[in-house]
């Protein structure tokens, strides 16, 4: 990795790796740019490239980082994205993990990216991870620690969005997934707050010092949708618990027409439809619509992950073939 002189510039291209300004080469199959081929090396066998070279989106190709207005920049789509579609593909540049504390690229490129985030008005690595990094696990996973990454940190809030994103454990990587289709020109959007509350989200807005002016929180209507999407997900959960399966199920059908609604995340769909699963198997008298659940979670899982090797994916296919392997099957009759 050559150390390249000159500042970082978000707009401009980069190496796909190191984040080098002015690259002057490329994969050889697909547009990613590098700086040398030191850094071609690193991507393919580190930053994941191996496994989603051409099928993934390339900054200054298929997006762009540049002004959203009062928000500052902004990731915007150069051409159009299907639904499913990877976005992009990051490795992180600075992590902190349980047990192991903060590791940080030592690479001069990188940490030149790393000053360009945000707060502007500090030189401080430590600020600029605390105001961009994410979690890598949430808390019913444990503590798995947060990491920072350095296009993905460009993406701005909305309570709705139009991608979603999830860390792939299994290979490291940060991926941006579009909900979807999205036309060229448009401002790439994910929740910083997830499936949350109005107040809620309200409250994280607040202390992240910005305001949102999305569908949800500028339409009533929209925003009670995502509320009372927060209220079926649980009644799905609580009513299977009780054995009344028939009243989750209606629930979980309320709750896809939001999402259809909304036009949101696979991994919604995915995830609904396997707690539909889990439910319906416990009763014979709805097993079959369990089956045809847990074909529809491993569609949306498949689509929304995009690898056969995911270890969802892998769960939910498991029990596409044989439904009864679930421990759930039979439970109550």
């Amino acid at each position: 990795m050559a150390t390249i002189e000159g500042e970082y510039d978000p707009k401009e291209r980069c190496c796909g790796y190191c984040y080098a300004p002015s690259p002057q080469s490329k994969c050889a199959k697909c547009p990613r740019p590098y700086c040398s081929r030191e850094c071609q090396v690193q991507d393919w066998k580190k930053g994941g490239h191996k496994i989603w070279c051409g099928k993934s989106g390339e900054k200054c190709i298929d997006y762009e980082i540049r002004e959203a207005g009062d928000k500052g920049l902004g990731l915007f789509a150069l051409r159009n994205f299907n639904g499913g579609e990877k976005i992009l593909v990051e490795r992180s540049v600075m992590s902190r993990l349980p047990m192991r504390g903060t590791t940080t690229s030592s690479d001069p490129n990188v940490r030149k990216a790393i000053m360009a985030l945000a707060p502007a008005n500090s030189n401080s690595v430590d600020a600029k991870f605390m105001a961009n990094s994410v979690s890598l696990g949430g808390s019913e996973e444990g503590d798995k620690g947060s990491a920072l990454f350095i296009h993905y940190s460009r993406a701005n809030h909305d309570c709705v969005g139009n991608a979603n994103h999830y860390y792939d454990h299994g290979i490291g990587l940060r991926l941006l997934v579009a909900n979807r289709d999205i036309t060229a020109g448009t401002e790439i959007t994910f929740s910083y707050a997830g499936t949350s509350s109005c107040d809620e989200r309200a409250m994280l807005i607040a202390s992240r010092g910005f305001t949102c002016r999305c569908s949800a929180c500028q339409v009533p209507e929209v925003g009670a949708k995502l509320d009372k999407l927060i209220e079926l997900d649980r009644a799905i959960v609580i009513l299977g618990s009780n054995g009344n399966v028939e009243a989750a199920i209606r629930a979980g059908t309320r709750l896809i027409k939001i999402y259809d609604d909304l036009e949101l995340s696979d991994i919604l769909y995915s995830r609904t439809y396997y707690d539909l699963f889990q439910v319906s198997i416990t009763k014979s008298s709805t097993v079959k619509k369990g089956h045809a659940f847990i074909k529809k979670a491993y569609t949306h899982a498949l689509k929304f992950y995009g690898r056969d090797e995911n270890e969802t994916v892998v769960n939910y296919k498991q029990y596409v073939e044989d439904p009864s392997a679930h421990r759930n099957y039979r439970l109550i009759d």
